[in-house]
C-alpha cells in the first residue's frame, strides 16, 4: 500500500473515531470529541471497548464499500461507540468481551444503515435506535452463551485508583447552592457516555460550553424542566440518581431546541411540553423494562424526538418552529444562518419577474388603485410614461401619437408560452373607451401551472407572437396601445392563477427593478412597485457582468500584496451537485458560495478560514448590482459571525435564541466611472459595519475597481487591512 493511501486511511479512521464521539452530542467539534474520548477512558474498559466497536464498524463499512464521507464524519459509527462503552462499562474487559464487541460492532453498523435509510424516507433521524436494539439483544442473549466469561464490574477504573479525587469533586459540588440539582445534572451528562461520576459530567459540560453555548444552555434548561416537573409532581428521584435517566432530558432539549429545529423562543417553549412527556414515558416504561430486565437508556429521547419532528414536518406552515433544512452540526450555525437567510432572502419568490417595459415608465395605477384596480382585480399595475412636468404627452395631447408610451415596445416579463391572444381591437381616440372589449388587445403567457401573465390595452396589429410561441424574458412581444377600456395609452399588467382573459389577479412581486426620483435611483428586490413611482428594469453593464461572471471549471489567480510581501493565490470555481456555484481556496480550504443571476452577484454562505483572502472578497463583494447606476446604494445583511470576535459572539450566543443585540450590515455604492456609455473603469466602495445595541462599533471598508485591460479585471483593496489583490489571470 502506498504511503499516501496509508495516510488517507489513518486520517479516515482517526477523524471517524473522534466524530463518532462528538456526534453523540450532535456535533462535529474535535475539541468536544477529544474531551469525550478522554472522559470515556475514566473507565479503561469502557474507553477501549468504545474505540474498538467504532473501529470494527469502520472496517465493516470499508469492507462493503460504504461511503467514506459517512465513515469520516461518524454517522455510521456513533451508535457503535455507545454500544462499546455500554458493554465495556458493564462487563470486565477480557477476551470474551472483545469477541462480543466485535459482533456488536458489525451488527450495530448494519442496523444503523437500515434505520438511517428507512427513517430518512420519512424525514426523520435514526438517533440511537440501533444502539438500543443491540444492547437489549446482548443483555437478553449474552447470558445464554456459557462459553462467554462475562463478569460484571464493581467499580470504575479511575474511581478505584483515585477515590479521594472523585470524592473531593462530589464534596465540592455539595458546597455550592442548589447542589442536588448540579449533582444530578453532572451525573446525567456523564451517563450519556456511561461515566457515572461528577467529574466526568463537569468535563463534558465544559466541552459542551466550548462547542456550543446554545447546546449548553439547552442542556441546563431541559434538565431544569425535568427536575422541576419531578419536584412539582413529588415523583421519586431515585430514577434520576440511580438510573441517570436525566440524560433523556438533556439530549431531547439539544435535539429539539437547536439541532433539528432552529433555536428560538418557541423551540425553548416547545421543551416545556416535551420534557414532561419524557418524564411520563420514563415512569411508564421503567416498570415494564425492569420486568424484562432491560435498561431503558435513551428510548424516551428517541420516541419524543421522532414524534415531534414527524408532527412538525406535517404542518401547513412553520408557525415560527422551523426545521433545520441543512445541518451544520451546530445550533449556533443553524440559528445564525437561518435568520441571516430570512433577512436576506425571505421576500424572494420562486420566479424573478421583470417589468414588461423598456426604459423608465410610471406606475399610473398600482395595487388597490382608485380607478379600476379593485376587489378581484386589485393586484395589477398600469404603466405610462411622463415627462419632467409630469405630463403623459407632448403637444396638444389630442392624438395617440402625442403620448410618450404609445407605440413603445412591451416585453415578456418572464419565459413562458403564449396561450391566448386578442388582436384586432381598434385603439380608442383620446378620452373614449371601449367597454365592449374591456381588456382590448391582450396577450396571456403561461409561465407555470397556475401562474400566468396578462398584458392588455396593446396597440392593434402590433402583437409579434402567436399562440403556442415560447417567449424569453425581455423579448419584445407587442407595442403599447389604447385599446379596450383605455381613455389614453397605457399598459395594464397583472399576474393570475388561471388562463382566462377575465381572471382574478394574483399578488406576486417583481424580481428586481429600480425606482427613480429626482434623478436618484433606488434598487428594489422582490417588491411591489407602488402608484406614482417611476420604475425601470436593471440593465447589466457588460464590464461589471463579465468581471463577476465566474465560470465553473476556471481558476482565478490573484496577485496579493500586503506590506512588503506579495504572492499568487489561486481559487477554483466550481458547482455542487445541488447546482450551487462556489469559489474554493485550496490553500486555506475555504469555500464561498455565490449566485450570479444577471442582475446581482451575491454570496450566500462562507465556510473556512476567516483570515483568508477569500473571506475578504466574500465581505467586500457580498452583494454587487451588475448594472451601473449613479448614486445607487445597495444594502444587505451579514451574519454576525463574519465580523465580531469569537469571545463577543460567544457571549451573544446565549441570548441569540431570544434577542439579537449584535448586528452586521453591508453597504455597496458606485464611486466612479470613466465613461457612462462605454466604461473601461468602474470603481465601487463597500463597507461592513458591526453594530451593538444599534450603535456602530466597527467598520471594515473595501475599494473595488473593475477595468477591461484583459477583459474584466477586479482589483480590491482592504482599507483597514492595507492589502491589495488583483485578479491577474483566469485559466
Amino acid at each position: 500500500m502506498h504511503l499516501v493511501s496509508i495516510k488517507y486511511y489513518l486520517r479516515l479512521f482517526l477523524k471517524g473515531i473522534l466524530n463518532s464521539y462528538s456526534q453523540i452530542f450532535f456535533s462535529n467539534n474535535y475539541f468536544l470529541a477529544g474531551l469525550l474520548l478522554f472522559v470515556s477512558f475514566f473507565d479503561l474498559g469502557a474507553g477501549i471497548s468504545g474505540v474498538l466497536a467504532i473501529f470494527i464498524s469502520q472496517l465493516t463499512a470499508l469492507a462493503f464499500h460504504f461511503d467514506h464521507k459517512n465513515i469520516t464524519n461518524g454517522t455510521y459509527t456513533y451508535n457503535s461507540a455507545m454500544v462499546g462503552m455500554a458493554l465495556g462499562g458493564f462487563y470486565q474487559l477480557n477476551i470474551s468481551l472483545i469477541a462480543l464487541i466485535i459482533i456488536a460492532g458489525i451488527l450495530t453498523f448494519f442496523l444503523s444503515i437500515w434505520f438511517m435509510h428507512q427513517l430518512a424516507n420519512k424525514g426523520l433521524p435514526f438517533l440511537s435506535i440501533s444502539f438500543l436494539i443491540v444492547i437489549w439483544l446482548f443483555v437478553l442473549g449474552a447470558k445464554n452463551f456459557s462459553a462467554l466469561q462475562l463478569n460484571e464490574k464493581n467499580t470504575l477504573t479511575f474511581l478505584e485508583y483515585f477515590p479521594s479525587f472523585f470524592l473531593n469533586v462530589t464534596e465540592l459540588i455539595a458546597n455550592i447552592p442548589f447542589s442536588n440539582f448540579f449533582y444530578l445534572y453532572f451525573r446525567s451528562l456523564g451517563a450519556i457516555i456511561f461515566q457515572y461520576n461528577d467529574f466526568a459530567g463537569i468535563l463534558i459540560a465544559i466541552g459542551l460550553l466550548f462547542q456550543s453555548r446554545i447546546s449548553f444552555l439547552l442542556s441546563i434548561v431541559g434538565f431544569s424542566f425535568g427536575y422541576g416537573f419531578y419536584q412539582l409532581m413529588e415523583a421519586d428521584f431515585s430514577q434520576l440518581i440511580y438510573s441517570y435517566i436525566g440524560f433523556n432530558f438533556i439530549l431531547t432539549s439539544i435535539a429539539l431546541g437547536g439541532f433539528f429545529i432552529v433555536s428560538n423562543t418557541r423551540s425553548f417553549v416547545l421543551l416545556l411540553f416535551c420534557i414532561p412527556v419524557i418524564a411520563i414515558l420514563i415512569s411508564g416504561l421503567s416498570g415494564l423494562f425492569t420486568y424484562l430486565g432491560l435498561p431503558l437508556y435513551s428510548l424516551p429521547f428517541n420516541l419524543v424526538v421522532w414524534i415531534v419532528l414527524f408532527a412538525i414536518g406535517k404542518r401547513s406552515y412553520s408557525s415560527k418552529l422551523n426545521l433545520v433544512a441543512y445541518q451544520h452540526f451546530s445550533p449556533e450555525k443553524n440559528h445564525y444562518k437561518f435568520y441571516n437567510a430570512v433577512e436576506r432572502f425571505s421576500k424572494m419568490a420562486y420566479y424573478s419577474l421583470d417589468l414588461p417595459i423598456i426604459g423608465k415608465w410610471r406606475i399610473s395605477q398600482g395595487h388597490n388603485g382608485t380607478i379600476t384596480h379593485k376587489e378581484d382585480y386589485k393586484y395589477a399595475w398600469d404603466f405610462d410614461i411622463i415627462d419632467e412636468q409630469g405630463k403623459t404627452y407632448h403637444g396638444s395631447g389630442v392624438d395617440l401619437m402625442d403620448y410618450y408610451c404609445y407605440n413603445m415596445p412591451i416585453t415578456a416579463p418572464l419565459f413562458g408560452t403564449v396561450i391566448a391572444i386578442i388582436d384586432g381591437v381598434e385603439d380608442n381616440a383620446i378620452g373614449n373607451v371601449d367597454i365592449q372589449h374591456n381588456w382590448g388587445n391582450t396577450i396571456i403567457i403561461k409561465h407555470d401551472d397556475f401562474f400566468y401573465s396578462k398584458l392588455s390595452h396593446l396597440k392593434i396589429n402590433s402583437i409579434e407572437v402567436k399562440v403556442g410561441d415560447y417567449v424569453s424574458k425581455g423579448q419584445v412581444i407587442a407595442k403599447c396601445g389604447s385599446s379596450g377600456r383605455s381613455p389614453e395609452p397605457h399598459l395594464h399588467y397583472q399576474l393570475q392563477a388561471t388562463p382566462y382573459i377575465g381572471s382574478k389577479t394574483l399578488l406576486y412581486p417583481i424580481g428586481y427593478y429600480l425606482t427613480n426620483q429626482n434623478n436618484t435611483f433606488k434598487f428594489h428586490s422582490y417588491n411591489i412597485p407602488k402608484q406614482s413611482e417611476i420604475v425601470c428594469n436593471v440593465i447589466s453593464t457588460p464590464l461589471i457582468f463579465d468581471a463577476f461572471n465566474f465560470i465553473p471549471g476556471k481558476k482565478l489567480q490573484w496577485h496579493y500584496s500586503f506590506e512588503s510581501k506579495s504572492e499568487i493565490i489561486t481559487w477554483e470555481v466550481g458547482v455542487t451537485i445541488q447546482n450551487q456555484a462556489y469559489l474554493y481556496c485550496p490553500r486555506t480550504k475555504s469555500t464561498a458560495f455565490f449566485v450570479n443571476n444577471g442582475t446581482e452577484f451575491y454570496f450566500t454562505d462562507f465556510d473556512g478560514n476567516k483570515n483568508s483572502l477569500l473571506h475578504n472578497f466574500y465581505l467586500s463583494a457580498h452583494k454587487i448590482i451588475l448594472g451601473y447606476y449613479e448614486g445607487i446604494t445597495v444594502k444587505d445583511k451579514l451574519s454576525i459571525s463574519e465580523l465580531f470576535p469569537v469571545l463577543l459572539k460567544s457571549v451573544h450566543d446565549l441570548t441569540a435564541p431570544f434577542y439579537h443585540y449584535l448586528k452586521a450590515d453591508y453597504s455597496f455604492s458606485f464611486a466612479k466611472i470613466d465613461n457612462i456609455h462605454n466604461p473601461t473603469t468602474i470603481k465601487m466602495n463597500t463597507s461592513c459595519e458591526g453594530i451593538i445595541f444599534n450603535k456602530k462599533i466597527s467598520t471594515i471598508n473595501y475599494s473595488l475597481e473593475i477595468s477591461n485591460a484583459d477583459n474584466a479585471i477586479i482589483t480590491f483593496i482592504g482599507i483597514q487591512q492595507k492589502f491589495k489583490a488583483v485578479l491577474c489571470s483566469t485559466i
